[in-house]
């Protein structure tokens, strides 16, 4: 064989290595990240769309969604007992009937709800009555990756939650504040009754009187239940 013919040989062969080379590459920087950006919408839902926007671009968002699941596949999580999950039930529908009398405080007890079904199912390091915004964020991260929709529905009323200077608009934040707290309990005790009181929460009654510090009637069969899970109850 000519030495020419040797070297036209060589040249193809190493021309179709660094176009192999090139396509794999491509491949790989193109299909690969299109493939993740699709699972994690799968998984994340509209969460996906809110990490955007709060990072404002679609890597450092995809970044903070991955380590979501990182960390979420390093916990044990357990399903409820039967008893657990009544008794968290009971608790809801005092909730409830309390925000009728003291709407701010069932509020702040339907957060307190959340964070003890949280720690019963086995969410490591969640505090009881998280009061400032910052530190229950930091829980419905944890929480966005098995409970999305819920997590969702939560960050879009958050900020009808706070409140505000007219009773009108209060009452209607109060109201969106406990609904989007059912939701959260609802997701993580796999649903919550669809009785007649419990359906109220989607349209709450509205408060009684000025104050939203009334003592509200509290029934019987949820009371030791509501003093062992909730914080600030004294017993």
């Amino acid at each position: 064989m000519e030495t020419q013919t040797i070297v036209i040989i060589a040249t193809v062969v190493v021309v179709a290595v660094v176009l192999a080379g090139g396509i794999a590459y491509f491949a790989r920087s193109s299909i690969l990240p299109a493939r993740r950006t699709a699972r994690l919408k799968q998984r994340f839902g509209p969460e996906y769309e809110r990490a955007v926007a709060t990072h404002g671009d679609t890597a450092t968002a995809e970044r903070d969604l991955t380590e979501r699941l990182e960390h979420r596949n390093t916990l044990e999580l357990r399903n409820l007992t039967d008893s657990e999950r009544r008794a968290h039930i009971d608790t809801w529908t005092v909730i409830q009937q309390e925000f009728v009398d003291a709407p701010v405080r069932a509020v702040h007890d339907a957060r307190g709800l959340v964070e003890a079904i949280m720690r019963d199912v086995g969410y490591p390091d969640v505090p009881g009555g998280t009061t400032d915004d910052h530190g229950f964020e930091r829980l419905t991260r944890v929480l966005s990756v098995d409970h999305p929709s819920a997590v969702s529905a939560f960050h879009r009323a958050h900020a009808a939650g706070h409140l505000t200077g007219a009773d009108r608009e209060r009452t209607e934040s109060l109201r969106e504040a406990l609904v989007a707290y059912r939701g959260l309990a609802d997701s993580l005790l796999g649903g919550l009754p669809q009785s007649d009181d419990a359906s109220r929460t989607e349209g709450a009654p509205p408060p009684r009187g000025p104050s939203d510090h009334g003592t509200p009637e509290r029934s019987t069969s949820a009371g030791s239940r509501w003093k062992s899970v909730l914080p600030g109850k004294t017993r």
